[in-house]
């Protein structure tokens, strides 16, 4: 990225990948965009890295992970809790080194400043407000980045030692933590990573063995602030014990960059199809994920699909995945059956995880 003073006192902005998007931004604006741009840089530079959008703040010696969500707050939350003295590891990104031969999964300190977005939520307390007013960070309109803020040094590492998923309420509601089922769990976390430079099969099977050592939580509230004081002093986030990710293994494949953005393959209903080889997959309670052999996609399956993946080990057309469902469920409409298999086989066929064989003739 190149920056140059622009009029006004402003800055034009141009990435070395888009040399005719020319953005003018104000100090702050620009400043934002340059964080991002480091983050990007360092998976380009070190793509073995998985990278949650995410942000972490250490408790005790342990990383408690909040991944991203829309309109979560998960960086006002964040910001709450190092007001009240937990040190903070990121407001936005995690990179994650995967250390096999210490099987343990570190988190690395970014060493950028939080950013919290204005005006401060009505419902904070005067003494928040004040704190935020009292910081000596530049502001925009937009954000403001905390420079008195208590944030781990740039490169310094901690083990994860938990995930919070945050479902922020529109009505005011106390704060409850409570664990989370694995599969709702991976989703979030497989959506919320950005390493697309790693290969989708290395990402599934990183993230399939996180959820299985470390402690999950849903968190629903209303006010960042109330929740950061009643996550602050909660007892299942006290001496998060040092996982050791057993079966965890170095997995640095990665992913096609010349395939991706490439149009897929078109799905045909009158042909058979069969199982992609080098396919990763992952069960987590009912639901399947699996990570197609080319390393772009990752796709989760309910029972039902999953059970129709199943038959798709051998050479199978639409018309016999129709009927064989029809028969096991014989109260649901024809049409929708019909509608919701080759919904189905067309995604599972666009993100490569199935293939078509040359003929009927030619699978026999």
């Amino acid at each position: 990225m190149t920056i140059r003073p622009a009029d006004d006192g402003r800055w034009s902005l141009v990435a070395e990948d888009a040399p005719s998007d020319v953005r003018i931004w104000d100090s702050v604006n620009t400043v934002c965009d340059l964080v991002a741009e480091t983050a990007w840089e360092r998976l380009r530079s070190e793509p073995e890295l998985l990278c949650l959008h995410a942000a972490a703040v250490n408790f005790d010696g342990r990383l408690v992970v909040f991944p991203n969500a829309r309109r979560a707050g998960k960086s006002t939350l964040a910001i709450a809790l190092a007001r009240l003295g937990r040190q903070l590891y990121t407001d936005d990104f995690l990179p994650v080194r995967i250390d096999a031969s210490n099987q343990t999964c570190l988190g690395i300190a970014n060493g950028a400043p939080p950013r919290i977005r204005l005006p401060v939520p009505k419902d904070f307390s005067d003494a928040f407000h004040a704190w935020v007013g009292q910081d000596r960070g530049p502001s925009n309109r937009q954000y403001k980045y905390l420079l008195d803020a208590q944030i781990a040094p740039h490169g310094e590492t901690l083990p994860l030692g938990a995930m919070v998923v945050l479902d922020r309420q529109d009505d005011p509601v106390e704060p409850v933590l409570a664990p989370m089922a694995r599969e709702d769990a991976l989703e979030s976390l497989i959506s919320q990573n950005f390493a697309r430079t790693r290969h989708a099969g290395a990402i599934l099977k990183s993230i399939d063995v996180i959820t299985r050592h470390l402690p999950i939580y849903r968190l629903s509230y209303h006010s960042g602030e109330a929740a950061a004081e009643y996550l602050s002093g909660h007892s299942d986030l006290k001496s998060l014990p040092a996982t050791r990710f057993a079966e965890l293994a170095q997995d640095d494949r990665q992913a096609p960059l010349n395939q991706i953005g490439q149009s897929t393959p078109e799905f045909a209903a009158v042909r058979q199809y069969v199982q992609a080889t080098n396919v990763t997959e992952t069960q987590a309670g009912n639901d399947s994920f699996l990570a197609d052999g080319t390393g772009l996609a990752i796709f989760r399956l309910n029972p039902v699909s999953t059970a129709i993946w199943r038959l798709l080990e051998e050479p199978t057309d639409l018309d016999e995945v129709v009927s064989l469902l029809a028969a096991a469920f014989p109260d649901v409409p024809a049409d929708q059956i019909t509608t919701d298999c080759e919904q189905l086989m067309r995604g599972l066929a666009e993100a490569r995880l199935i293939l078509p064989v040359a003929s009927k003739d030619a699978a026999q």
